[in-house]
Formats: C-alpha cells, structure tokens, sequence
C-alpha cells in the first residue's frame, strides 16, 4: 500500500509538470496562430447604402476559433500523447483538473489586465 501511495505521488509531480510546460507550449502557438489569422481580417464595407460582405470579415471569428482549438490541444491532448510515448500515466485526478483550472486562471487574469489598460 505504502509503495502505491509513493507512485502516484511521483506521477501527479509528473502529471503538473507536464501540464505546465503543455501551457508554455500552447500560449505563443494559440497566439501566433490568432493574430495571424486575425491579420485577415477586413472590415465589412458599405458602398452605396447595400453592406459589402467579404469572407475576410470573418478573420476575427476565425482567429478565435483556431487559437482556442490550438490551445486547447496542447493543454488536453497534448500530454497524453507525451506521457504515452515516455510511458508514464498522468495521475487522473489532477490531470482534467489541472488543465481546466490553468486555463481559467490565464483567462481571469487576461481580463483582468485588460479591464487594467482600458481596453474593456
């Protein structure tokens, strides 16, 4: 029993490091991936009283879209398929968690700092 205990102990060390470095993975690849695609964004124009519709107004969507799916391979599906390969297994009570509670935390503060800088 005292051998179980020490494993999972080892495991979920594992399991919080490779989520962390999942997350540092994810940030800049979900951003450059958005602001690349938000690049394309055009704003939808009016010419003549009728609204020009473009698929380029779509770029913001888009962008949002894509960097969350990015982000949320890398914090979900990411680990998994590293642990996998270097044959270990994520502790599943912290893994789900930790990934959710790293992701709410990053949009807490991203608000917060923009409520900060007046862009809310």
């Amino acid at each position: 029993m005292n051998n179980e205990q020490y494993t999972l102990r080892g495991e979920r060390a594992y399991t919080i490091k490779l989520t962390i470095l999942c997350l540092v993975i994810g940030i800049p690849l979900a951003a450059a991936c958005g602001l690349l695609l938000y690049s394309l964004n055009q704003p939808v124009t009016q010419v003549g009283g009728t609204v020009r519709f473009s698929f380029n107004s779509l770029g913001l969507p888009l962008a949002f879209v894509v960097s969350l799916l990015v982000f949320a391979l890398t914090i979900f599906w990411l680990p998994v398929r590293i642990a996998r390969r270097a044959g270990r297994i994520l502790d599943p009570h912290i893994y789900p968690m930790m990934g959710v509670i790293s992701v709410a935390v990053l949009l807490v503060a991203a608000f917060v700092l923009a409520i900060t800088l007046n862009i809310i």
